[in-house]
């Protein structure tokens, strides 16, 4: 009789231990996500609107004029990347029908069409993009900032944030790192970051929990051109200070990236966020942005990464490339008025001045070509750059007088850097350190050396 095989013993459930073995990864898979906090405004942003709503019934049985507030501010420029340090300009209160003006009729009735879309929005649960409201009602919204404006104040006068009134922006920013999303739907999306094109930021109330993994840090960029380059060398997996996610607003912070920011942090409070921005008042008023928010969205509080770290550049930064040598080639063309020869000039000599001053990082001695053309990432301020920081220094120096500033250390920074860059008028772009070597020694020396301290 041929040898009887041994039967495999049963965990007493009926499955065999290697299909035990997967359930248990899948389960401790599964306990790796951290959730995110589903947000609690959503009945209060209902309530509100169901208010202004019954309010307008009201009025309507007792045949008096309808009223909609609508605490409407300043119109909004083209980027607005001050922060909060002075009162909010409003220039509006109410909207009202009959009319006192054919312009006021116009705005009242995209108002209150925009207040049904909402309220539909909120009862059904959908999200929905600004986009699609100005394209699916036309005839009501003049331009696509009309809309805008309209969703931001209405928002401001109910005292809630954008996305509780379930509307989003249309996804801009990108994300590269060895994470997982799940979605509220259980949707896995994996942003390891197969392409140099990064994983575009979904909307964050659609996002129900988030898995790490082994993740060290996470660097805020406002180039989209060096989130690519780093991502198409995959920094994020191979840096020197462990893995990493890499996300990029592509330039000016928009509302769905920064409220994504705010939400990693508050899951993973431990975790460094770092910000990598252009070493001029553009770049200092983004990272700013990010860290304390704008004062166009000031009662967007969820909107915020306060623990936010700036990595640079700063002038020590460029100064540390910028020898002799190179300095030579600021000398800009012999067509450009004498002011910007002098200014150039000057900053040279400054440059010069300030090696005993700053305590430079070390740094690898590497063979790099020169640039061919050094000016494009250095050059001087211009007289609106030269605005922009006075300004600038203004709001922090209010801030620091008034108390109103959680990290005072990144705030005097600041007002250092930009008294040098006034001092040197100069300012530089990432560029200008990836255009002496290669960008990530610069990156693996900062961040381990954040790592240390």
């Amino acid at each position: 009789m041929p040898p009887t095989l041994p039967s495999r013993k049963s965990n007493g459930s009926g499955s065999t231990p290697t299909n035990n073995t997967a359930a248990v990864r899948t389960r401790r898979h599964q306990e790796d996500f951290i959730p995110v906090p589903a947000s609690t405004s959503d009945d209060g942003a209902l309530k509100q609107v169901e208010g202004v709503l019954e309010s307008m019934v009201d009025l309507l049985t007792e045949g008096v004029a309808l009223v909609i507030p609508y605490r409407a501010r300043t119109p909004r420029n083209v980027q607005d990347t001050s922060q909060r340090s002075g009162p909010t300009q409003i220039y509006c209160q109410a909207l009202m029908f009959p009319s006192r003006s054919d312009q006021e009729l116009k705005r009242f009735e995209a108002l209150f069409r925009l207040l049904e879309i909402i309220h539909e929005a909120l009862l059904s649960g959908n999200i929905l993009t600004k986009r699609n409201i100005f394209y699916q009602n036309l005839d009501l919204f003049s331009s696509q900032a009309m809309v805008d404006d309209m969703i931001d104040n209405l928002a401001y006068t109910l005292g809630v944030g954008r996305d509780d009134l379930n509307i989003v922006a249309t996804a801009k920013g990108l994300l590269a790192g060895p994470i997982e999303l799940k979605t509220r739907d259980n949707v896995i999306i994996q942003c390891s970051g197969a392409n140099d094109s990064g994983t575009l930021l979904p909307a964050i109330n659609s996002v129900a929990a988030v898995n790490f993994h082994s993740v060290k840090w996470l660097l805020v960029i406002e180039k989209e051109a060096t989130f690519r380059t780093l991502v198409a060398a995959e920094y994020h997996l191979k840096a020197k200070a462990g893995q990493g996610i890499l996300i990029t607003a592509k330039g000016f912070p928009d509302l769905a990236t920064r409220r994504f920011l705010h939400v990693l942090q508050a899951i993973r409070p431990t975790m460094p966020f770092y910000g990598l921005v252009d070493f001029d008042p553009h770049g200092i008023s983004i990272f700013r942005t990010f860290k304390i928010g704008s004062r166009r969205l000031e009662h967007e509080d969820a909107a915020t990464v306060p623990a936010l770290q700036w990595l640079g550049i700063r002038s020590e930064d460029v100064q540390s490339y910028l020898h002799s040598e190179t300095a030579q080639s600021l000398t800009p063309p012999s067509s450009q008025n004498s002011e910007n020869q002098a200014s150039q000039a000057s900053t040279a000599y400054l440059f010069e001045g300030l090696d005993d001053a700053i305590e430079l990082p070390p740094r690898k001695k590497v063979k790099t070509q020169q640039p061919q053309n050094l000016s494009g990432s250095i050059v001087p301020l211009t007289a609106s750059d030269r605005k922009r920081a006075v300004n600038m220094m203004k709001e922090i120096e209010c801030l620091l007088t008034a108390g109103a500033t959680h990290d005072v250390k990144t705030a005097k920074a600041q007002l250092e850097q930009l008294q040098k860059m006034l001092m040197l008028n100069i300012k530089a772009e990432i560029q200008a350190v990836d255009n002496f070597g290669d960008i990530t020694d610069w990156l693996d020396r900062k961040l381990c050396l954040q790592a240390s301290m």
